[in-house]
């Protein structure tokens, strides 16, 4: 590098941004995952982003940059004389010594612009305030703001087979040593499991019925089945509040009937016994439930970031998508909005690498139908569900069109249920069967007694 370089603070951003323009035109190696990993417009000066593009460009067409092939690019753009001419650009040539460590000259470009994105972000946020605006508004535009700035550094997606191949021949290793166990989070449903092998990171998983099939009751198993199995959970409630959820929880793993806990009737010395040991279980769960309502894509985006950097969360389930608002008012239909909030769900899964299991409703099309087992054209408000969604499933319960009423104190208050895998993008499909304990919301395995 060169000697004359000012590492007084006030010219540190200027003389990493030269020297990352440097190595840029110096070393092919190097600028490579330099063009990769930053933008433009992650240099401060406009001359610089004029010269990141030209030898992006350049590039592109030759192997070997040289001052004078950036030159001539530019003098035919028009640019030349813009960037400071043939002077300025031996100047930041000079810059150049060794490609080592460029990647801390990049580190100090990149957060350094970060911090620019993030002051013209509040200041746009305070010139809204300032006029106005209505704080609803305001309070999205701020979210989306600040949510568009990347905060981590572009690595390029690329990867030759070769070294993809290790991977994947490794994770097969980890099971077979495993005993063939499931490599994703677990749902406690041994059939399941051997369909899906758990819920994958990034996967965008749709659980959908028709009301009084027990969606939230199974989704409130699969979130206790996982946290038993020392998994972090996030639960987003946007129709039930916590206390009700946590009620649920407490008669399921109990083992006492939800309608005693519901009005404290007929509770026993023992059954307090279990209702306290129960409670006991529930405290060394982690799982994070909120019930926020009408909570936006983006604050659940928001908050669901913050569960897994402050509590471990490593899946999130949604009760349930058709609550959820986008509080904008660009869609000219409901069904085109769920359409957006279905793909951003699916983002957030990739971007935050864990597994999203989001309850869905059901149109009405399945109750005028003599066949009444859901299709996947049922899903309301969204034919875009079906294209986001990595797994989808169907909760059917042939008992709940035979009675409608359930009698609590039957002989058998057990219904088989159907789980429905009609969509499996990594998988098989299939149907698994379970019982449903009704009087305590409780899904288990056909083989397996309460």
């Amino acid at each position: 590098m060169n000697e004359n370089i000012d590492f007084n603070m006030d010219n540190v951003l200027i003389d990493s941004e030269k020297a990352v323009l440097a190595i840029a035109m110096h070393s092919p190696k190097a600028s490579f995952d330099i063009l990769t990993q930053l933008n433009s417009e992650d240099f401060s000066l406009e001359k610089h982003q004029t010269i990141f593009e030209a030898i992006n460009v350049v590039s592109q067409n030759s192997q070997n940059i040289t001052i004078t092939k950036l030159a001539e690019f530019l003098e035919d753009k028009k640019l030349l004389e813009k960037v400071g001419g043939v002077s300025y650009l031996s100047d930041v040539s000079g810059y150049f010594y060794t490609d080592e460590g460029f990647e801390d000259y990049v580190e100090i470009v990149f957060k350094n612009s970060i911090g620019r994105q993030l002051d013209r972000a509040l200041i746009h946020i305070k010139q809204l305030r300032d006029s106005k605006s209505p704080i609803d508004e305001v309070f999205v535009i701020a979210q989306q703001k600040i949510l568009n700035i990347k905060t981590d550094i572009k690595k390029d997606d690329a990867t030759a087979v070769k070294e993809t191949v290790v991977d994947v021949i490794k994770k097969i290793e980890a099971l077979e040593k495993n005993g063939g166990l499931v490599n994703g989070v677990p749902s406690g449903f041994s059939d399941l499991d051997q369909i899906t092998n758990g819920w994958q990171k990034g996967d965008f998983i749709i659980l959908a019925a028709r009301p009084s099939m027990g969606k939230t009751a199974f989704a409130l198993n699969l979130a206790v089945n996982a946290a038993e199995r020392q998994k972090g959970v996030a639960f987003f409630s946007l129709e039930m509040p916590k206390e009700q959820l946590v009620q649920r929880i407490l008669s399921s793993v109990s083992g006492i009937e939800s309608g005693s806990l519901r009005n404290a009737q007929g509770l026993t010395t023992e059954k307090w016994t279990r209702i306290t040991a129960g409670g006991e279980q529930i405290k060394n769960m982690n799982i994070v439930i909120d019930d926020t309502p009408g909570i936006t894509v983006l604050q659940l985006q928001s908050k669901l970031r913050k569960m897994k950097r402050d509590f471990g969360v490593e899946i999130c389930f949604i009760d349930y998508l058709q609550l959820i608002s986008s509080m904008s008012n660009k869609f000219d239909s409901r069904q085109n909005e769920v359409a957006a909030i279905s793909r951003h769900l699916k983002k957030i899964a990739r971007e935050l690498n864990m597994p999203i299991v989001c309850l869905s409703q059901l149109s009405r099309s399945v109750e005028k139908r003599e066949e009444k087992t859901p299709l996947m054209s049922d899903l309301r408000d969204s034919g875009a569900i079906e294209q986001d969604a990595d797994i989808i499933m169907f909760l059917y319960r042939d008992a709940y069109y035979k009675t409608k009423e359930y009698n609590v104190g039957s002989d058998d208050p057990t219904d088989e249920t159907d789980i429905i895998i009609s969509k499996h993008r990594n998988g098989a499909t299939g149907v698994v069967k379970v019982n449903f304990l009704r009087s305590y919301g409780k899904f288990i395995d056909q083989s397996k007694n309460i």
